[in-house]
């Protein structure tokens, strides 16, 4: 098990949104006055701006290169604007659904006997998801379980911030906040201790204990408290993920539980780096399905190997630049871009 992560702190790990009060405001005031569409279409000046100047497009484009592979500038571009717009989508469909308006949205749950079945044990569950989709979402789904659901995550809004959010939610779950300290552990132990449902992201360490996994081709570090917390309350551990589809559907999957056990000592990096892979496995499954869906605009691979890979593509553009001539463009320009108009 690798020391904590040391980088620093991102900032989806602050517990802010980011577009400051005035911006959640509008988007917010946009959705009860003007509905959700126009809403939507007043999302593309804001994500054109943040392809352009965000602090995250260079982990968003080597993330990109590692589904998509190599790629020309104004793909790599187009790319992050969809990526980026597709976040905003699930943002405001995220507000949409707290506030309690699902009317344009529909549900459904893949393995949701998994789930069922953890439950029923009366152990607690603890379910371990990803940036991925739209967890709000998914709680639509999990409050039929007629059991307390807790979310964790970082909450260090403004007062203001806060407030506005409030305003517009009716969330049928609790959160529990996180603040890094060692005793964010007991009130999550004693959530399951009680039968409750524990939530969790398993995609970003926040500086906690981390296991190295190879995951897309690379290796990249996952948290693996959560199996120590599960495994301190006794309670099945369940991998979930939901993805938007077409038509505004939301799919929810649940994967088969897991029961994590505390191994000797001398055994416990490789149990829990197991854990942490089996994660990984199942994450790459669902990204497969889209991988603009996920939403970990972070630089989650190791930085040696990404400053490799960087090198390798820009002499990889070099080579065939250089061999390129303008008749050469002239040809490869239309061919490109058919192929692009077909891919997306």
């Amino acid at each position: 098990m690798a020391a904590p992560d040391s980088q620093t702190v991102h900032w989806s790990g602050t517990g802010q949104l980011r577009g400051g009060r005035w911006g959640i405001w509008f988007f917010i005031t946009a959705l009860r006055v003007l509905g959700l569409r126009i809403t939507y279409l007043l999302l593309l000046p804001c994500v054109a701006y943040f392809t352009c100047v965000s602090p995250d497009v260079p982990a968003t484009v080597d993330y990109h290169r590692r589904v998509f592979g190599p790629s020309s500038w104004w793909k790599r571009r187009w790319l992050v604007f969809r990526h980026f717009l597709s976040f905003g989508r699930a943002i405001i469909d995220r507000t949409a659904i707290l506030a309690g308006d699902t009317r344009h949205f529909s549900f459904s749950f893949d393995g949701e006997n998994h789930v069922r079945q953890a439950v029923a044990e009366g152990r607690g569950v603890l379910l371990l998801t990803a940036h991925l989709g739209n967890w709000e979402a998914a709680a639509q789904l999990l409050s039929r379980l007629d059991v307390p659901i807790n979310v964790t995550g970082f909450d260090h809004e403004s007062p203001e911030i806060r407030a506005l959010l409030n305003q517009a939610s009716k969330a049928r779950f609790r959160l529990l906040p996180l603040t890094g300290s060692p005793t964010d552990a007991i009130p999550l132990v004693a959530a399951m201790r009680r039968g409750e449902v524990v939530a969790m992201l398993g995609d970003r360490a926040y500086g906690s204990p981390v296991a190295r996994i190879p995951f897309l081709g690379g290796t990249a570090s996952f948290p693996v408290g959560a199996y120590v917390l599960a495994a301190i309350a006794g309670a099945p551990l369940v991998h979930v993920f939901n993805l938007r589809e077409p038509g505004g559907h939301y799919r929810f999957f649940g994967f088969p539980p897991q029961r994590p056990q505390m191994p000797p000592h001398d055994q416990r990096d490789a149990r829990l780096r197991d854990y942490a892979t089996r994660f990984a496995q199942d994450l790459e499954t669902i990204l497969k399905r889209d991988p603009l869906q996920w939403y970990n605009f972070y630089p989650f691979w190791d930085q040696t190997e990404r400053r490799l890979n960087r090198s390798a593509d820009s002499l990889v553009r070099a080579n065939s630049e250089a061999r390129a001539t303008p008749a050469d463009e002239a040809v490869r320009a239309p061919l490109h871009q058919d192929a692009a108009s077909t891919r997306h």
